[in-house]
């Protein structure tokens, strides 16, 4: 999966969260009472390459949190934002290119734990943590002590520069902490289509023809 766009809702228990999902413009995949979070997939869009736009509204609809997320793995491009009552509380930005995480705002969320450390693994030996880019031995005794330290505490800053993530399995260990399923979401969002491209596209094709018109004039 080289792009994966979604969101991960709390839904408190709210009879009209069905509702509110529709007023998003959420296409429903499910009925009945809904779960205490769901996963809403968003379709991508040329023009729509980042986190679903409706996730600061939604969260202010709902009264809870909306933890959205954007990632590109062929190029190691990866967003998270976090949102609570319509409010931004977290925001991380990686890009490999650019040499790591180059956004970090807000206080530190609960749930990074799940993103940042996979649960079973250790500096130590066998179960290599996933986000660790460097080699067993090439790995100093200072960063396996900072490693581990940031680990019990469940907060990443400290380590940040170590960590690298390259796949979806941290988003997938995200979903899990919040007991949803990204293979059965109960909503599927896309995005409004965007006229841009194709009017770019016009002028490129009007240019293109407008030469050929005047070269066709020209050798008259």
């Amino acid at each position: 999966m080289s792009t994966w766009i979604g969101a991960v809702v709390e839904t408190r228990g709210r009879e009209d969260f069905w509702d509110i999902l529709r007023r998003h413009g959420v296409e429903l995949l499910a009925t009945g009472a809904p779960p205490a979070f769901a996963f809403i997939e968003c379709t991508r869009a040329f023009s729509a390459l980042a986190p679903p736009a409706f996730s600061g509204a939604l969260s202010r609809d709902v009264g809870g949190m909306v933890l959205a997320f954007f990632a590109q793995t062929n190029v190691d491009v990866y967003e998270l934002q976090c949102f609570r009552s319509g409010e931004r509380v977290r925001l991380l930005e990686y890009t490999r290119d650019r040499g790591g995480w180059i956004k970090q705002e807000g206080e530190v969320q609960p749930w990074e734990r799940s993103f940042f450390f996979e649960e079973g693994s250790t500096v130590d030996g066998a179960a290599w943590p996933d986000l660790l880019d460097t080699e067993m031995s090439e790995l100093s005794e200072e960063d396996r002590a900072r490693y581990e330290a940031a680990k019990r505490s469940g907060d990443a800053t400290p380590v940040l520069d170590l960590l690298h993530p390259h796949s979806t399995r941290p988003l997938h260990r995200l979903c899990a902490s919040f007991g949803v399923d990204p293979s059965a979401p109960v909503g599927r969002w896309r995005p409004p289509r965007s006229a841009k491209p194709w009017l770019l596209l016009g002028v490129v094709l009007a240019f293109f023809v407008g030469m050929s018109l005047l070269g066709a004039l020209t050798r008259r």
